[in-house]
């Protein structure tokens, strides 16, 4: 039975690359750092959270066989 997908999921087979995964946070962490450094609060804390719930979901708890058996 297919899981239904949506425009939020990490999960996604998608982002199997390691590469893809791994720039991905990068650049949400490269931008919270540019944010800091131009003062704009807000916008660091909002990339700086993505990039932490990001590096957890794609680089900690990611399955890249999707739960899939065998």
């Amino acid at each position: 039975m297919s899981r239904k997908r949506n425009w939020l999921d990490v999960q996604s087979p998608v982002l199997r690359p390691m590469w893809l995964r791994v720039t991905i946070v990068g650049i949400c962490a490269i931008w919270a750092i540019f944010e800091i450094i131009s003062g704009s609060l807000f916008w660091a804390i909002l990339f700086g959270a993505a990039a932490i719930y990001l590096g957890y979901q794609l680089l900690v708890v990611f399955d890249p066989d999707g739960g899939e058996d065998g």
